[in-house]
């Protein structure tokens, strides 16, 4: 009974055996890289190829998917250090154009600031060369006003300084002995000069008062010594009126001429400065014209990167994905042959009597 039961044992291991080889190379039938193999092994069969050569067809087809998946490799590495290399250089430009666009535009920015107080300046300058000229001219007429006045008073002190030596070479003459009546004329000239006058008036009137007390009581040396002392007196003081004027007039030329100058210098620092103003300010809008610009090339420039960066890394992505379905396959082609190889191996009968039954 036990050797029956061992017998029995094995007769069911063995026919286990046999339904999973076909069921094994059934499966392997239905790939088509397998119906390929089966097809070539069947041929061999019918030649009546020894076994050996059999294996060493498969060993033949086994190195193929070997020398195609290591030329696949290689291909696959290249590929590799190649979409390395240009992702890396494109990530380079990226950068490179992202940095150029942030530079340009903190550029732009800065200047645009930049332009606005250069605006403001050029704006406060103009104002200022208005006001520089328009305190020249008022200056400079209050000036010229002074000095006709000044002009206008002192030719009327001497017209009064005239009219004061007038009288004392008259006075002189009479002092001599000349007889009123001869210097009528004269006397009647210089009186009605000195009554004329307005700007001396109260200065001239004991002049005018004398003179006339001559003209009426008669003339004795007494008088006419009285008379030449009060003239001598006017005259000195018309002299001193005449020097303060002019003292007055000599300081303020001065300051005018001091003053003027000072005008003159500021304007010309002024209008310079406006000038540099211009140039910076046309400076300035041109480098933001410029980098606007450069802003824009960038732009487009990094669009134009990133466009290719996203199809260079879908290439890759592609040839990545044709790498591992090409990879599967090989393995699972190198599978059907050591499945084959064992199947022969092992069972070589059973796997020639598959082989020869299927279509």
């Amino acid at each position: 009974m036990q050797k029956l039961a061992i017998l029995a044992l094995v007769l069911a291991i063995t026919a286990a055996k046999f339904v999973d080889i076909h069921t094994s190379l059934a499966q392997i039938n239905t790939d088509p890289f397998g119906h390929v193999v089966l097809s070539a092994i069947k041929a061999h069969l019918l030649a009546q190829t020894p076994a050996n050569e059999v294996n060493m067809l498969l060993n033949g087809v086994g190195a193929g998917i070997v020398q195609d998946q290591n030329d696949h490799d290689h291909a696959f590495e290249l590929d590799t250090t190649t979409n390395n290399r240009i992702v890396e250089d494109l990530e380079k430009e990226i950068l490179y154009h992202q940095n150029q666009i942030a530079s340009n535009t903190q550029l732009r920015d800065d200047t645009i600031e930049a332009l606005a107080v250069s605006e403001e300046d050029i704006r406060v300058t103009i104002a200022d060369i208005a006001n520089n000229e328009a305190t020249y001219a008022r200056e400079e007429a209050t000036r010229n006003q002074q000095h006709e006045t000044f002009v206008a008073k002192v030719a009327a002190i001497d017209d009064v300084i005239d009219a004061i030596d007038d009288a004392a070479k008259l006075i002189q003459h009479l002092s001599l002995g000349a007889s009123f009546a001869q210097l009528k004329s004269k006397y009647d000239t210089l009186h009605k000069k000195l009554s004329d006058n307005t700007s001396h008036s109260a200065l001239l009137q004991p002049v005018i008062t004398a003179l006339t007390e001559l003209a009426t009581h008669g003339v004795n040396q007494k008088a006419l010594t009285k008379i030449a002392q009060l003239l001598s007196e006017i005259r000195q003081q018309l002299v001193s009126e005449k020097a303060a004027k002019t003292d007055v007039e000599d300081r303020q030329a001065a300051h005018w001429a001091e003053f003027s100058v000072h005008l003159a210098n500021e304007h010309t620092r002024l209008v310079e400065r406006k000038a540099q103003l211009e140039v910076q300010i046309q400076e300035q809008k041109d480098t933001i014209e410029d980098a606007q610009s450069w802003i824009e090339f960038h732009t487009l420039e990094l669009e134009n990167s990133e466009e290719r960066l996203a199809g260079q890394e879908a290439w890759y992505a592609v040839q990545s994905q044709i790498y591992e379905t090409q990879t599967a396959e090989r393995e699972a082609q190198q599978e059907i042959v050591d499945r084959l190889q064992e199947h022969i191996s092992e069972k070589l009968s059973t796997t020639a009597q598959f082989i020869a039954s299927r279509n």
